[in-house]
């Protein structure tokens, strides 16, 4: 990170990003047993992450961060993946999505309603297409939480019609995908009472 932020002109982010991404679980989970000093230390040498314990304990990157390092310095690959990462991994809600709220340290509810589903769903479809070979697992990563939570995502935070409308709107904007007959049986299971959906849900 030094060395980037210390380069003339635009470099390459993804090198440094995937490294920090690497050692994120490893750095997660010796955190307890670290002493203040080393607990400081991690958190200096992981720079553009969050390093957090206490009642959680947390490593991710700082978006806001790598947003605005790309902004000087990145390509146009760096500057795109860090938009829609930013719309999709917010820094401001913990270690979840934003399509997650939050509701416990380890859990929170699917918003399904409104079209935020389908708005992130197409921003990475666009990331992939124009960038196929740019941060490629960190965004299929993301399309593959994201149709996880559309098909088997059961607690959401809205009632059982705000629910089956927002998932009306992704099958809307994508209608030939090979998942929207599958997101259409899950509006019909709700709408007939028989989803295994817990509606108005509190995680946990």
């Amino acid at each position: 990170m030094d060395d980037l932020r210390n380069s003339r002109g635009k470099q390459p982010i993804e090198p440094v990003f995937e490294a920090g991404m690497q050692a994120s679980p490893e750095v997660q989970a010796i955190l307890p047993d670290l002493t203040e000093s080393q607990y400081q230390e991690v958190q200096h040498k992981m720079k553009g992450f969050i390093v957090v314990r206490g009642e959680s304990i947390l490593v991710r990157p700082s978006v806001d961060y790598f947003k605005t390092l790309a902004r000087k310095q990145g390509a146009k690959a760096d500057r795109a993946f860090f938009d829609i990462y930013q719309r999709t991994e917010p820094d401001g809600n913990g270690p979840f999505a934003a399509y997650i709220k939050q509701q416990t340290d380890e859990s929170g509810c699917t918003r399904f309603d409104g079209k935020l589903l389908a708005d992130l769903y197409r921003g990475w479809l666009t990331f992939r297409t124009m960038y196929p070979d740019a941060y490629a697992s960190e965004a299929q990563g993301e399309i593959d939480s994201l149709e996880a939570e559309l098909l088997t995502g059961i607690c959401s935070c809205e009632d059982a019609g705000k629910t089956a409308e927002g998932l009306q709107a992704f099958i809307v904007a994508f209608p030939d995908l090979p998942i929207t007959p599958k997101i259409r049986s899950r509006i019909v299971q709700i709408r007939s009472g028989k989803s295994s959906f817990r509606f108005n849900c509190h995680a946990g």
